[in-house]
């Protein structure tokens, strides 16, 4: 089956003597896009199929090294390694395409002041990243596709290559946000000074200096925060102790004891403290148990709190997207503690019911796409539910049962002997 979108393109061929297809006249200016390296190069020539991918350097680069004769080097190689490379081959033309994704939108962000008309492209972007770790995923069960012995056969010709190897997975890592200050101990500085070198470790220390996706989105949700004509923080304390104060009189009013209901709201409150509390988040930023900032968090709350408002559902929908590639990502290495925007996902902790919550008010005045024309009115009261009593049995375990029966029984079974006695002494 050809490609839907390169057929039209090809349609337009016409055949010589020689059977060569061609097209006339397509040229590849040399323009770089979205700040992305991949440059493009003019074509002189007429272009076909073959030269517009490149097929011929793209097949030629599968060369097995294992020989089914160990002894004789022109011996054919072990069928299962050309599978095995091509996989591996695969993986790492999709790495090239994510890179190129994530690299279109880190540009985005750092030569805009305003994202919000982006965020629609840097959705499409992230999504089709997030289709493609899903792809990534799926291959690696074609895997298991190749017994462990078949995969003896060949293992010792390539000895010591490991996919923990990769130059572009890592990059992705780094330009994401997963620098090396993140990683476990006894890897920092791992690939950037040790695993790589030359042109590789000068990349990977490029990528370092450079401002990562995770400090992106950083800076934008802290300009989301800043830019509200609101201050986010102090309404959603209110709402929590709102929350709070009527999820404890709700619990009395049902029969909870008042020092249970207390010790759940002091939990409760312990929990939001962590967030709206600066010295309290702080200390979790210290101990790297938050990557970035309290007003960054506070935004990313908002934004998930209030996703239905016009003003947020692409930035909702970009935030959802990133956790997903997050989580694609810690699947595919099997390890989720390098996960990079897990403050995003962290988020979900602190959501609360929308009925403690103030409602959103646009000003018709202004633009609806401008977050500085939103303002909030005033909660209305939450009723208190008083649930019925559901019918509890007087007696609430076996054990109970038996000793209200044990009585009765002893006085039936000895009145039961004194009969039993008297008939035997008339009957005698």
């Amino acid at each position: 089956m050809s490609c839907p979108i390169i057929r039209p393109v090809f349609d337009n061929v016409r055949n010589d003597d020689n059977e060569s297809s061609m097209i006339d006249g397509l040229s590849i200016s040399t323009t770089t896009e979205n700040g992305t390296n991949n440059y493009h190069k003019t074509v002189d020539e007429p272009l076909n199929y073959t030269k517009y991918l490149k097929t011929d350097i793209l097949l030629s680069a599968l060369k097995c090294l294992s020989h089914t004769d160990r002894s004789d080097d022109t011996s054919p190689p072990v069928h299962d390694e050309h599978f095995f490379i091509l996989i591996h081959q695969v993986f790492e033309l999709w790495f090239k395409q994510i890179l190129f994704e994530i690299d279109s939108i880190r540009y985005i962000f750092s030569n805009n002041d305003n994202v919000a008309p982006f965020l629609f492209d840097i959705n499409l972007r992230l999504n089709r990243t997030a289709n493609i770790w899903n792809m990534l995923i799926d291959q690696l069960h074609l895997l298991e596709s190749m017994t462990p012995m078949e995969f003896l056969e060949f293992r010792d010709f390539i000895t010591p290559a490991s996919g923990f190897q990769s130059f572009q997975f890592r990059l992705i890592e780094m330009k994401l946000g997963l620098t090396d200050q993140h990683r476990s101990a006894y890897k920092a500085n791992h690939f950037t000074q040790t695993m790589f070198k030359d042109k590789q470790a000068h990349a990977l220390q490029t990528a370092v200096k450079e401002d990562t996706l995770l400090r992106l989105i950083e800076r934008w949700l802290e300009k989301i925060y800043d830019n509200t004509s609101f201050n986010f923080n102090n309404i959603f304390a209110s709402a929590i102790q709102r929350m709070i104060d009527h999820e404890k009189q709700e619990s009395i009013l049902n029969g909870t004891d008042e020092k249970t209901a207390e010790r759940k709201a002091t939990a409760i409150t312990q929990q939001f403290e962590t967030i709206i509390n600066e010295n309290e988040y702080s200390k979790l930023l210290k101990n790297g148990e938050r990557r970035i900032s309290q007003k960054a968090m506070l935004s990313a709350l908002m934004i998930s709190l209030y996703y239905q408002e016009p003003y947020f559902q692409q930035a909702y929908k970009m935030l959802s997207l990133l956790i997903d590639i997050d989580g694609l990502m810690a699947s595919w290495r099997c390890i989720d503690k390098y996960q990079v925007f897990i403050d995003l996902s962290n988020v979900s902790s602190y959501l609360i019911p929308e009925r403690f919550l103030p409602k959103f008010i646009e000003n018709s005045t202004e633009s609806a796409t401008s977050i500085s024309s939103i303002t909030f009115q005033s909660c209305s009261e939450v009723p208190i539910i008083h649930k019925q009593q559901s019918y509890k049995p007087r007696y609430q375990s076996n054990q109970d049962l038996v000793q209200y029966y044990q009585i009765p029984f002893f006085m039936l079974l000895f009145f039961t002997g004194c009969i039993f006695a008297t008939l035997i002494s008339r009957l005698s």
